[in-house]
């Protein structure tokens, strides 16, 4: 069974690591340095609570204020969100085929990132500052997860 966490899902502060089983153990170690180095970067501006942090880890909705523009940073430091505020499904799949040589496993993440494709029609309040966006995506993330066979 494949399984993927994301960051653009994707992904953030350790809390969505890339976990296919074809993945050594090496690529999950960059990946995860990656994210933290991020993650530090950006919890700078957009302090989060403890709480969101452990609900980040554990693959919840983050509920503090604070949370939705530090998913936003995180996106945007991965050119995941544009400066429009829109998610880039084209940049994580870019970024995927770096790690990823497989191409069932690419399209299973490819059908993935699809699936959650509509939040950039979505409504928000914040335009191109892109937290509500953000915070959309990840909630599409993790609740679509399962349907193809990943695991965040």
């Amino acid at each position: 069974m494949f399984r993927f966490v994301l960051l653009i899902s994707f992904l953030l502060i350790n809390y969505m690591v890339v976990d296919i089983a074809a993945m050594t153990a090496d690529q999950k170690a960059m990946i995860h340095k990656h994210f933290e180095e991020i993650g530090v970067e950006c919890i700078k501006d957009n302090v989060i609570s403890k709480e969101d942090i452990a609900n980040l880890k554990g693959k919840k909705i983050p509920t503090g204020d604070n949370a939705p523009c530090f998913l936003a940073c995180m996106f945007r430091k991965l050119g995941v969100l544009d400066d429009a505020g829109l998610l880039q499904k084209e940049t994580v799949l870019d970024l995927a085929k770096k790690v990823f040589n497989d191409e069932e496993e690419l399209k299973i993440i490819e059908n993935y990132l699809h699936s959650c494709s509509h939040i950039n029609s979505e409504p928000v309040g914040d335009g191109d500052k892109g937290c509500e966006r953000s915070m959309l995506a990840y909630k599409c993330m993790i609740e679509n997860a399962s349907q193809f066979g990943i695991d965040i």
